[in-house]
């Protein structure tokens, strides 16, 4: 069965979802999307009841990975649909947002497009109920009026194509830009027409950043955008240095590409500094000292993929380096210094990359022992400070420094 307002246009390939519903609303002369996803549940109850309670009313929570919990449907949904709109299989899914079972930075969850995992934090308006810009550039829209997906992703504020500031509030009425809920891609709700607004051009460092996002500079010896790192990791990166500079994803564009244009030697230069102020924090011996209160997170926020990739994040292979050559440099001596410090069963999974359970298996083994008296048949808190960094680093270090994973005794 073919729907009665099949869509004359194909999506863009770099369309969001979003946005090329909105235009088959436009094309068949709906009032608005509301009317239109009516009019769809109707037909996706005839074909399946489960899907047709999947498709949401309301624009904003269209995308598959605002489905909390029947995120199988909402796909199921989107492909009747492709098949009522008489479109190619997988054309709706492949403009979707999906959820992904990747981690980033330790405990961040992540979305999913076109071979790319994307921090949800990174998303503009990931919180449906909440209202913020999804900035346009107007010289785009004057080419070819729909919304570009990567206009949803935060650390890109300028258009790579025009090399232009992105357009966040309506020049006219100043109210924020956000085509999802004033349902117009072109229009503000004040009238004001976004292809005549003017364009600001953009800083060098921006425009390098939202050129070589996802597809890379193969010029570049900066890690962050050089082309071998690919997009996913470049976003676990610029994750990474969020977290531990800066509060607002927006305003970190400029700032990043500088400080991984330095790269390794900005990020030694910090540890070096904490590291020549350890005693200072101190409370009581190193050896009885946990690494987090001198470091922070810097051993779990260095895992900064989960699964990982084949290879080590560079930034996990930096800390790694930083982290042996602090334990040679500081060999063990009457007096316990910086290398004795206690990382927890957390950190410890980090730094040999592997999981709990198996570090529990060492200790179990007497591979690693406890810098602190354990209750008998009492499971040690996996954030607590127990085993000697400089064990951890010299056990890693037996397997090789090129090895990803342990080699542990048999289960």
């Amino acid at each position: 069965m073919a729907f009665l307002f099949s869509p004359k246009a194909r999506a863009f390939s770099d369309e969001s979802l979003e946005s090329y519903l909105l235009r088959v609303v436009e094309e068949n002369f709906f009032d608005s999307y509301q009317q239109l996803s009516l009019a769809i549940r109707e037909e996706l109850h005839e074909l399946d009841f489960e899907a047709h309670g999947a498709f949401p009313i309301e624009l904003k929570r269209l995308n598959v990975y605002h489905a909390k919990y029947n995120s199988h449907f909402r796909m199921r949904a989107l492909s009747l649909l492709e098949s009522l709109l008489d479109l190619p299989p997988h054309e709706l899914q492949r403009l979707a947002l999906l959820r992904s079972n990747r981690m980033f930075v330790g405990d961040m969850s992540a979305v999913h497009r076109n071979g790319v995992d994307i921090p949800l934090s990174f998303i503009r308006y990931a919180d449906e109920d909440g209202v913020e810009t999804v900035p346009v550039c107007p010289q785009c829209l004057r080419e070819e009026p729909y919304i570009r997906q990567v206009w949803h992703v935060r650390p890109v504020e300028v258009c790579a194509k025009h090399e232009c500031e992105l357009l966040h509030h309506c020049p006219d009425c100043l109210l924020p830009i956000n085509y999802i809920e004033n349902e117009s891609i072109t229009h503000c709700a004040c009238g004001f027409e976004f292809t005549i607004a003017a364009s600001v051009k953009a800083d060098d460092q921006a425009i390098l950043l939202s050129r070589s996002m996802f597809e890379g500079d193969p010029l570049s010896n900066n890690p962050l955008i050089f082309m071998g790192t690919s997009a996913t990791q470049r976003f676990a990166a610029l994750l990474w240095y969020q977290k531990r500079h800066v509060d607002n994803v927006e305003c970190m564009t400029n700032s990043a590409v500088a400080y991984f244009e330095g790269w390794p030697s900005s990020f030694y230069s910090e540890l070096d500094v904490v590291t020549s102020r350890a005693e200072e924090k101190l409370i009581d011996l190193f050896n009885r000292t946990s690494f987090r209160s001198i470091y922070g997170e810097l051993i779990l926020q260095s895992q900064c993929l989960l699964p990982e990739d084949k290879e080590p994040h560079f930034i996990y292979l930096a800390l790694m380096a930083y982290l042996s050559k602090l334990v040679a440099s500081h060999p063990k001596s009457k007096r316990p210094n910086v290398a004795d410090m206690l990382v927890s069963v957390a950190e410890a999974a980090v730094l040999l990359s592997t999981a709990h359970e198996q570090v529990y298996r060492l200790y179990q083994d007497g591979i690693l022992t406890s810098g602190l008296r354990q209750k008998i048949q009492t499971r040690i808190d996996p954030h607590i400070g127990v085993f000697y960094l400089r064990q951890v680093i010299e056990y890693k270090a037996s397997f090789g420094n090129d090895k990803q994973g342990m080699y542990l005794s048999a289960w």
